[in-house]
């Protein structure tokens, strides 16, 4: 009986030393002032490093999330009237590791790769369209399908958070 009592103990002891020594970040609720699911921005972040975000305003809005010191997602957000000029697709598909044109769940004219994205996302009103510039870096990005998938998942849950915010009505 004792036996089986210290073994217990031993095991609920292990149990919390390696609880105790967690290194998991903590996951935003939010990006750039929308709600962002843990579960398509958690794939993109380092495991470890404190989690610092910041947004700023120009002309247009720039979000960035940095882990430990590090910049690792950056998002310009503009409204647009016009659609973007053919060259600049091309370009897109040219700098983002494996970048070509993706199908998306909203509206949109969508070039992703793993380490990046353009996106134009229709609006119709308060502008045609919200344009999204977006560069991910670090320890993170993926050179596979698998990488684009990652980083598409979180467009596609962050691109209508905003659109909605910004009371695109197309």
């Amino acid at each position: 009986m004792r036996t089986a009592t210290r073994i217990l103990l031993a095991v609920l002891m292990l149990a919390l030393v390696a609880t105790g020594c967690s290194t998991s970040i903590d996951i935003p609720k939010t990006f750039c002032d929308v709600p962002v699911r843990s579960d398509s921005l958690s794939p993109l972040l380092p495991s470890e490093g404190e989690v610092r975000a910041s947004k700023g305003e120009l002309r247009d809005t720039i979000c960035d999330l940095s882990v430990g010191g590090i910049q690792t997602l950056s998002i310009r957000i503009a409204k647009i009237d016009k659609q973007l000029p053919p060259e600049d697709w091309t370009n897109a598909m040219a700098e983002y590791t494996r970048g070509a044109r993706r199908t998306t769940t909203f509206p949109s004219t969508a070039v992703i790769g793993g380490n990046g994205a353009l996106i134009t996302a229709n609006c119709g009103s308060p502008s045609a369209y919200v344009l999204f510039d977006v560069y991910f870096t670090g320890e993170q990005v993926e050179d596979s399908e698998a990488g684009v998938k990652k980083l598409q998942r979180f467009l596609e849950d962050f691109v209508p958070n905003v659109t909605k915010k910004l009371g695109c009505t197309g």
